[in-house]
Protein backbone atom coordinates (compact mmCIF):
# COMPACT_ATOMS: atom_id res chain seq x y z
CA UNK A 1 0.00 0.00 0.00
CA UNK A 2 2.80 2.27 0.70
CA UNK A 3 4.60 1.73 -2.94
CA UNK A 4 0.68 2.98 -3.94
CA UNK A 5 0.72 5.67 -2.24
CA UNK A 6 3.92 6.73 -3.42
CA UNK A 7 3.19 6.49 -6.78
CA UNK A 8 0.01 8.51 -6.64
CA UNK A 9 1.81 11.28 -4.41
CA UNK A 10 5.01 11.40 -7.89
CA UNK A 11 1.80 11.54 -10.15
CA UNK A 12 -0.02 14.05 -8.44
CA UNK A 13 3.53 15.81 -8.33
CA UNK A 14 4.21 15.85 -12.29
CA UNK A 15 0.63 16.48 -13.01
CA UNK A 16 0.75 19.86 -10.92
CA UNK A 17 4.07 20.87 -12.08
CA UNK A 18 2.83 20.45 -15.37
CA UNK A 19 -0.29 22.69 -14.48
CA UNK A 20 2.30 25.21 -13.00
CA UNK A 21 4.57 25.39 -16.05
CA UNK A 22 1.41 26.76 -18.32
CA UNK A 23 2.16 30.06 -17.15
CA UNK A 24 5.75 29.62 -18.27
CA UNK A 25 6.42 31.99 -20.87
CA UNK A 26 7.35 30.09 -24.32
CA UNK A 27 11.07 31.55 -24.67
CA UNK A 28 12.07 29.82 -22.02
CA UNK A 29 11.51 26.35 -23.45
CA UNK A 30 13.25 24.93 -26.50
CA UNK A 31 11.34 24.95 -29.89
CA UNK A 32 12.21 21.87 -30.58
CA UNK A 33 10.11 20.68 -27.62
CA UNK A 34 6.91 23.12 -27.99
CA UNK A 35 3.32 22.26 -28.11
CA UNK A 36 1.64 23.60 -31.00
CA UNK A 37 -1.79 23.66 -29.21
CA UNK A 38 -2.93 23.78 -26.29
CA UNK A 39 -5.64 20.88 -26.43
CA UNK A 40 -2.91 18.44 -27.35
CA UNK A 41 -0.97 19.32 -24.28
CA UNK A 42 -4.71 18.51 -22.38
CA UNK A 43 -5.08 15.59 -23.80
CA UNK A 44 -1.32 14.00 -23.52
CA UNK A 45 -1.60 15.03 -19.57
CA UNK A 46 -5.00 13.05 -19.67
CA UNK A 47 -3.81 10.16 -21.35
CA UNK A 48 -0.35 10.22 -18.72
CA UNK A 49 -2.90 10.56 -16.07
CA UNK A 50 -5.55 7.76 -17.05
CA UNK A 51 -2.59 5.18 -17.97
CA UNK A 52 -0.95 6.06 -14.53
CA UNK A 53 -4.47 5.39 -12.49
CA UNK A 54 -5.44 2.33 -14.78
CA UNK A 55 -2.04 0.64 -13.61
CA UNK A 56 -2.46 1.75 -10.38
CA UNK A 57 -5.88 0.03 -10.09
CA UNK A 58 -4.65 -2.61 -11.87
CA UNK A 59 -1.68 -3.51 -9.83
CA UNK A 60 -3.54 -3.39 -6.56
CA UNK A 61 -6.11 -5.38 -8.39
CA UNK A 62 -3.89 -7.81 -8.70
CA UNK A 63 -1.98 -7.98 -5.39
CA UNK A 64 -5.58 -8.14 -3.31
Amino acid sequence: MKLIKNFALVVVSLISDLWLGLGIKPEVYDNRSSVKTKGGYILFVLMAASIAITTVVWVSSRIY
